[in-house]
């Protein structure tokens, strides 16, 4: 499965593995009294290894880039390794999109009809009205928030990279 990062959860954690590799893994939080905190309603998160291409010291520029995943989410979890950088830029399975209720308005995950299919939520943390939701979005699939429905628009030029647009109510 091929994914284009368009956007990462505000939470990171970085583990090393026995040869001193490390892993970094990325979820979504809430500001909560002035603290960056874990209010998962859905628990999911990403793991990228340092040896598979991610920059770690300069989260901004893995934005953009195209990496490789084992493979759906598990049925029974939700945790993706982006085990690598693909060779070249190529046209995604789906795009990672974080999205928070400032942009989107809430995402009422409880109605039918808040997503188009093949949308993956892969976290959602929540306090009462806020909220930050990391998302695997196919080309031209659509989320509905409370200010409208939006949509995912590859780019033409560089089909790897796309945007989240506001297309109406």
């Amino acid at each position: 499965m091929i994914i284009g990062l368009e956007g990462f959860g505000s939470i990171w954690s970085v583990r090393s593995g026995p040869k001193c590799e490390r892993a970094f893994y990325n979820t979504t939080g809430i500001v909560s009294d002035g603290k960056l905190r874990h209010r998962s309603w859905v628990f999911g998160q990403l793991r990228f290894n340092e040896a598979g291409g991610f920059n770690p010291n300069h989260l901004e520029q893995n934005i953009g880039r195209v990496f490789e995943s084992a493979g759906p989410l598990p049925q029974n979890g939700r945790s993706l390794l982006l085990h690598h950088l693909s060779s070249r830029p190529e046209t995604p399975d789906y795009y990672l999109f974080a999205v928070t209720s400032d942009r989107t308005g809430e995402l009422q995950m409880d109605r039918s009809g808040w997503k188009s299919d093949g949308v993956v939520l892969v976290s959602l943390s929540q306090v009462r009205d806020q909220q930050e939701a990391m998302l695997l979005m196919p080309p031209y699939s659509w989320i509905r928030g409370g200010l409208g429905r939006f949509v995912v628009e590859p780019f033409i030029e560089r089909p790897w990279r796309a945007s989240l647009q506001l297309m109406g109510s």
